[in-house]
């Protein structure tokens, strides 16, 4: 029996979808269905749909079209926070100003994109044409430690400023538009304008390309009415399940940590009502407990551990699949970004199962240009070190190019230095990775004898929540920090 009906099986439901009525009661349906899921932006996104419902002929030009407006109206991925606190630090208060400067420097920063990708059409022989990925990710590094190391003043400083927090959200969009130059039949620039934080990223601006780029999306697009009526039911029936996993995700923070709403609490108060639960720290409060010397009991530190891997995976499940309801709503057919992690049967499959996405961005960026260069006479060797090229060293730069308020906060090397806890976790992540693809493929989890099954998950799970102990992407805790909470949690000898 499953929980959520399998709407796209029904022959006369998906009858239904392709007539004018039925459009529109799936995009009514799909609109409720986002703000039950906690999108603030429901009502535009399911307009945005109804239009691409009716007029499916021009989807790439609406689709750029909404994007635009996304840029203009709802810019959320811009830090102007940062902008702010930069210009603030200069004692420049122009509030005005510095929106305008930034307006500014997303048209630059989109202009020099447009003339690059015309550049590799045309010349595709050219200097920037040969490593364009590695160029683009490699001046960006270069100006983000000018911004960070320089001994700028007043105007000059907050412009550099502005221009890194202004591309780094841009990055990697940009470098599949880059990728895209080869295809056979590539989009124009106006239509791969659409693929620069499109509408479906909804109010998160994740600087991960949910959807790749604009080859992935011509590779997916739907070419009839009765696959885009299929792909709609698809995204209502994955909007249905995530609306249960917040339901779970809600009584998994309630247990763990005694988290609730602001209407629950009151609902409680007043009824007298008292909802048991372990009062568990988060895994950093435990953290820090220990590294005060004042540790909590054993069995929090192991509740903290596991709550923060279920709270993780639940989290991810949510905020990425609701992105993909968005995009197959819209007529393509894109994959899910969480997809049954649990039931993976080794360390690699659970990483491509957990963020498929980001885990296409550092294959496509960093492993496959590892593998088809390096170590070609060697097969286990040219695999390791691509899997670390991509686990580790591109996992390290996404990250530290994504959190730029730590280099404007603690200076270039500080914030370098203090990305040590989490890469001691890539590293770890990357070995780990390397040795389970070089032992070869194992049979699917289903496959197995109950008792293998069992062992195979818990496993690759107990892996996952202990190698999570060092997932800290924040700057304030050494690496000493956590080894010492990770030995805590085995404390032979210490009498706790």
């Amino acid at each position: 029996m499953r929980l959520v009906p399998q709407l796209d099986t029904y022959p006369r439901l998906v009858t239904l979808a392709q007539t004018p009525l039925g459009k529109i009661a799936a995009t009514t349906a799909f609109g409720l269905l986002l703000v039950l899921n906690g999108e603030p932006l429901a009502l535009e996104i399911a307009a945005i749909v109804a239009i691409l419902s009716f007029v499916p002929a021009h989807r790439r030009v609406i689709v750029s079209a909404a994007t635009l407006c996304w840029l203009l109206f709802h810019p959320n991925w811009i830090p102007m926070a940062l902008i702010r606190k930069v210009a603030a630090s200069e004692h420049l208060d122009v509030d005005f100003g510095l929106k305008l400067a930034a307006g500014a420097a997303v048209c630059a920063v989109l202009c020099t994109q447009a003339a690059w990708v015309r550049i590799l059409r045309n010349r595709p022989d050219h200097l920037l044409g040969r490593r364009p990925v590695f160029v683009l990710v490699f001046s960006y590094l270069c100006l983000f430690a000018m911004a960070g190391a320089l001994p700028l003043h007043g105007v000059a400083r907050v412009a550099l400023w502005i221009l890194v927090a202004v591309l780094g959200p841009y990055l990697w969009f940009f470098a599949y538009a880059l990728t895209d130059r080869t295809s056979t039949n590539p989009d124009s620039y106006p239509i791969q304008f659409g693929t620069f934080f499109p509408f479906w990223v909804g109010s998160r601006g994740s600087f991960t390309p949910i959807g790749k780029g604009g080859a992935y999306l011509r590779k997916v697009e739907v070419r009839t009415a009765e696959e885009l009526a299929l792909i709609q039911l698809r995204a209502l029936k994955l909007l249905v399940w995530l609306f249960l996993l917040n339901f779970v995700l809600a009584v998994v923070r309630i247990l763990a940590y005694g988290e609730l709403s602001p209407l629950m609490a009151e609902f409680c108060r007043t009824h007298g009502f008292h909802i048991p639960n372990l009062g568990a720290p988060t895994l950093e409060a435990a953290i820090d407990q220990t590294a005060a010397g004042t540790p909590v009991a054993l069995y929090l530190r192991w509740a903290a551990v596991l709550a923060q891997f279920m709270d993780g995976l639940l989290a991810m499940s949510i905020s990425g699949n609701l992105v993909v309801a968005c995009v197959r709503m819209s007529g393509f057919n894109v994959l899910r970004n969480t997809y049954k992690p649990l039931s993976s049967a080794t360390i690699a499959e659970f990483w491509n199962r957990f963020y498929f996405y980001f885990k296409e961005l550092l294959v496509e960026f960093f492993f496959f240009p590892t593998y088809i260069r390096y170590f070609k006479q060697h097969r286990r060797l040219r695999l390791a070190a691509a899997t670390f090229a991509a686990a580790t060293l591109g996992n390290l730069i996404y990250h530290f190019c994504r959190d730029i308020h730590y280099v404007f906060d603690l200076g270039l090397w500080p914030a370098v230095a203090g990305l040590q806890v989490y890469a001691f976790y890539a590293v770890v992540l990357g070995a780990a990775i390397a040795i389970s693809q070089l032992r070869g493929k194992r049979p699917p989890l289903g496959s197995l004898p109950f008792h293998r099954r069992i062992l195979s998950s818990a496993g690759v799970v107990g892996f996952y929540c202990l190698l999570g102990v060092f997932n800290y992407e924040g700057r304030s805790h050494s690496l000493r920090t956590h080894l010492v909470f990770f030995w805590s949690l085995v404390p032979i000898g210490t009498g706790r």
